[in-house]
């Protein structure tokens, strides 16, 4: 039993018992032990895992399978192979064994080929004898070491087996150094099953134990996923393994390996299911029905409403229903319902059907709910459809959708309503407009579920379907739905498009509150394309239209523009009065739209001014709202989450900053996953983990489509830079200005400023690898992103706009670091002086709150200062980066700063963990500690070299540590391991 290269995942309870059991039997008296659990379940990895273990520990291992012979097996078959492979591995062994106990000779496979069978008759062994020579072997055998028999499947065991299973079992007392492990598939162990009482006797026996394997946790099926494909999965994807798996480690495997970055079937891989249908096989015919009729129900069915589907007699169902219970098909649940005892096993009874079959069953089940009006429209839904009662579909999905909303289950509205929009034709006459009308419901219920996109194509979806000679007014809620979906995707030229349009449908006499809603998205269009005097108009109009027509979600709505854009045009105390009153209300009168815009504008109000903390409290109490409403995943509650993720990175909480960018056991929208995600890549960056680069390809698939994810991933360069890929860094930076460029269809982007200085750095880390003659040539690349920064700064700066704490920061972060470049190359290089003046000020710009903002700029500072002769201040300055790059776990900071040498030694952490690691860090470093060699300890956590080598080079900088001796030395003085 090879040890596979994956470790084991869980079964950590389970295989300390196994191994306390080993020990008991070296030290008493011999064990045995019965693992039990449902196929696939990992009793046979445990046993490899508990094997290989005991051969580290100088167990010798004997391991037979029982194979599926029906009733024709061979005697003793598992005994045979296991005494077979001493025959291969040990040849003296065995002789001696032979020689001591002759009987033991009938069991060797050499003796029971067929060339073998022309003894005579009464040239046979005794029962009693045969099974002595086994125990007399085993005993034989642990008089020299100790020895472990594994019998594996005795579900398909032998009589014969099973009795000389039994034997051993009960004459285990006295010796010591054996233990035997016998595993069985629970839920094989039918009521007339042979094995099910001998079982039940063996386990009452003295010296055995009964292990029964639960599922695996979702915590531990998650694990066993990226061990088996470490290549990020959505986080949908991964869920629904989780889901349909049911902790079931092998059909986990199985759906992983036919799983796709946006798979969404519900098929079950074919060998999966073979497996699993093979117990349906083995039932009666009417048990079959019983348990196929189920499967279209779902995984779980009322009895009187499969009864009132299955054509059988109430005593022929209740005989079935027993026999599928005793199968372990079927379980019941509650007193009056049944339901499959895997989910996987439904899905694949219910693919299994054939399609006349299905058709039939389906259709007795629409018709058994709406006699009994029992059930839900979503159920109705189902089997009207796959029936093919399309009007009764149509009707059914779109009260189906109407349902969910109501229980804040908008994902599932949506599909409701989608399925309800393929059967418009099929609506019943007496509904108007179904195609606009049900594309206008599902955009709603996309936006909700945080699929943008699809709720700005059902938007237009809802406008296009529309007639011509539709009312007016129909047609302008449905252009007012399309331009508020289209404003969070950048669109803001097509919503202004559409609301511009809407206006001219809804006249100003009478006044409306439709109108006034009209005005109020029609003033935030013209506000985010800088429109800011037209915005302010029209803002005015829709708060006047509002109050006239008492429409306090057009009020509020338009409060919170007009309070915007007093902020934009640079005055913050107004701006923020108007908002705290917009949410006081918008609470009072439980308006959740108002409430949670007017948060997300506060809390951006109070980043813009550096007020970090209450720009945190705001945005996390708005995704904190959302959720509450169950509207996680709405475009407020995910951008207030991205920036609670971003503000949390500058303050240096950066523990925190990475818990909110996880979204493990969450059911994010894909687009959702990705910007959380891309925020997250900040902390990565800074503390160095390269391995979050295997985010980036799916990362930049969705930042072809929303910018808030392109400009999440600009830290995307600073891994490359730690990768010593600086040339893919800049790549990175230039494919971001690309693509961002398009996006906002100007040159103008405001994040070029950021990425200037950071392309910049990375120009300045390229410095010394380069020749003196190939130095120039870095400087004008440096140029170049000088000129777009400058560009966009100059924009910014206009009257009209009032730059941010933030902004203005990056902007003198640009001016030091093209000092820097030039310093370095010596191509136009300034004076000590004017660097010092321009690091300075980019310590003073990030003073508002950003810690490692303000760390990497007094490290190179430092670097300048001691350039100078300016000893002292230089080990100052670097001693307050270093204990920030210490506190938050920046190795490449804490690298840096290594290299800038102004510390007289490596001062011990004081803060209690400020090293950050890792828990695969510190097992890393607990080898260091033990003088493993990367090879050596890549062996023992199951890793490669090269992932072990990047882990030692984290160590060191978190550390401080210059070698892997001082950081066995540190580990061993702190107690880090």
């Amino acid at each position: 039993m090879a040890r596979p290269l994956t470790p084991l995942v869980g079964r950590n309870d389970e295989l300390a018992t196994m191994q306390s059991l080993l020990q008991e039997s070296v030290s008493d008296s011999a064990r045995a032990m019965l693992v039990v659990g449902d196929a696939g379940v990992g009793k046979t990895r445990l046993l490899i895992e508990a094997s290989a273990q005991a051969a580290d520990r100088g167990w010798l291992r004997m391991v037979g399978h029982c194979i599926d012979f029906g009733d024709a097996g061979l005697p003793y078959l598992p005994i045979s192979e296991a005494f077979g492979a001493l025959v291969r591995d040990h040849p003296e062994l065995v002789e001696s064994l032979v020689a001591e106990f002759p009987p033991l000779a009938r069991l060797l496979p050499a003796h029971r080929r067929l060339v073998q069978q022309t003894a005579a008759f009464d040239d046979r062994v005794e029962r009693g004898a045969l099974f002595d020579a086994v125990l007399g072997a085993l005993e034989s055998i642990s008089a020299q070491q100790p020895v472990l028999l594994i019998v594996e499947d005795v579900h398909w065991a032998d009589q014969a087996t099973r009795d000389l299973l039994g034997f051993l079992f009960a004459r285990l007392r006295g010796e010591r150094g054996i233990a035997i492990i016998a595993s069985y598939r629970s839920e094989d162990l039918h009521r007339r099953h042979p094995l099910r009482a001998v079982a039940a006797e063996w386990a009452r026996l003295p010296g055995v134990t009964r292990l029964p394997l639960p599922p695996l946790t979702a915590e531990e099926i998650r694990t066993l996923i990226g061990d088996v494909r470490p290549v990020p999965l959505p986080e949908q994807v991964i869920e629904r393994i989780i889901q349909r798996s049911g902790g079931n480690a092998f059909f986990a495997e199985q759906l992983l390996a036919a799983a796709t970055d946006d798979d969404r079937s519900s098929s079950v891989p074919a060998e999966l299911a073979d497996l699993l249908l093979v117990r349906l096989d083995r039932l009666s015919a009417d048990a079959r029905l019983a348990v196929r009729a189920a499967a279209v129900a779902g995984r779980r069915v009322p009895h009187e409403l499969l009864a009132a589907v299955v054509e059988l007699p109430p005593d022929a169902l209740e005989a079935a229903l027993r026999e599928a219970v005793d199968a372990h098909l079927l379980e019941p649940r509650g007193s009056e319902a049944y339901g499959f005892r895997h989910a996987l096993l439904a899905e694949a009874v219910y693919a299994d059907l054939l399609p006349g079959e299905r058709v039939r069953l389906h259709a007795s089940y629409a018709l058994a709910l709406t006699r009994t009006a029992t059930g839900s429209a979503a159920e109705l839904s189902r089997h009207a459809h796959e029936s093919h009662d399309l009007p009764m579909a149509f009707s059914a999905s779109v009260r189906a959708g109407d349902e969910a909303m109501t229980v804040a289950a908008a994902e599932d509205a949506m599909r409701y309503y989608e399925n309800a929009l393929e059967l418009a034709a099929h609506a019943p006459p007496e509904t108007e407009f179904p195609a606009s009308t049900v594309a206008a419901k599902a955009a709603n219920a996309a936006s909700v579920a945080g699929h943008v996109f699809r709720a700005v194509a059902l938007g237009k979806q809802a406008v296009a379907d529309l007639p011509a000679d539709a009312p007016p007014q129909l047609r302008a809620e449905l252009l007012l739905g399309k331009a508020r979906y289209a404003m969070p995707v950048d669109s803001e030229t097509d919503a202004l498009e559409s609301t511009d349009e809407a206006l001219r449908l809804v006249p100003d006499d009478p006044p409306t509150a439709l109108r006034a809603r009209i005005a109020v998205v029609h003033a935030r269009c013209l506000m985010m394309l800088g429109r800011y005097a037209d915005a302010s108009r029209w803002g005015q109009e829709a708060l006047m239209l509002g109050t006239r027509v008492a429409d306090p979600e057009a009020v509020a709505e338009a409060s919170t523009t007009l309070a915007v854009l007093d902020q934009r045009t640079g005055d913050p105390v107004s701006a923020a009065e108007g908002l705290l009153a917009v949410r006081a209300e918008a609470r009072e009168r439980g308006n959740l739209i108002a409430e949670l815009r007017s948060t997300y504008s506060l809390g951006g109000l109070y980043f813009e001014l550096g007020e970090l903390e209450k720009a945190v409290e705001a945005y996390e109490a708005n995704a904190a709202r959302a959720q509450q409403a169950g509207r996680p995943w709405s475009s407020y509650a995910i951008e207030s989450r991205v920036l609670s993720v971003l503000t949390r990175y500058q303050m240096g909480d950066w523990d925190r900053s990475a818990a909110h960018a996880s979204v493990v056991g969450e059911s994010p929208s894909p687009l959702a996953e990705a910007m959380i995600k891309a925020a997250g890549l900040a902390v990565a960056a800074g503390r160095g983990e390269v391995a979050a680069l295997e985010l980036l390809p799916a990362l930049r698939s969705w930042s072809l489509r929303e910018t808030m994810v392109a400009v999440q991933t600009v830290p995307a360069a600073d891994l490359f830079v730690c990768a010593g890929e600086p040339e893919r860094a800049l790549e990175h930076l230039d494919w971001l200005v690309l693509e961002l460029t398009g996006l906002w269809q100007t040159a103008l982007i405001p994040s070029q400023v950021r990425i200037s200085a950071i392309a910049l750095a990375t120009l300045s880390a390229m410095v010394s690898d380069r020749p003196q003659s190939g130095r120039p040539a870095l400087v004008e690349r440096g140029e170049a992103y000088l000129s777009a920064a400058w560009a966009v700064l100059a924009d910014q700066q206009k009257p009209e706009r009032k730059l941010g704490a933030e902004s203005r920061a990056w902007g003198l972060r640009v001016e030091a670091e093209w000092l820097r470049l030039r310093w370095l190359a010596g191509v136009q290089a300034p004076t000590l002086d004017e660097q010092i003046e321009g690091w300075q000020r980019s310590i003073e710009g990030f003073s508002y709150g950003d810690r490692y903002e303000v760390a990497r700029s007094q490290a190179r500072l430092a670097t300048v200062f001691r350039a100078a002769g300016r000893s002292a201040e230089a080990a100052e300055l670097a001693t307050s980066a270093r204990e920030t790059a210490r506190e938050l776990g920046a190795a490449p900071l804490l690298a840096e700063l290594r290299a800038l040498g102004t510390s007289r030694r490596v001062e011990a952490p004081t803060t209690g963990r400020p090293q950050n690691l890792t828990g695969r860090e510190k097992e890393v470093l607990a080898l260091l500690e033990q003088g493993r060699t990367n090879r050596q300890a890549a062996k023992e956590l199951y890793i490669s070299e090269k992932t072990v080598s990047v882990h030692v080079s984290n160590i060191l900088a978190k550390l401080g540590a210059s070698s892997r001796a001082e950081a066995a030395s540190i580990a061993r003085r702190d107690g880090l391991t």
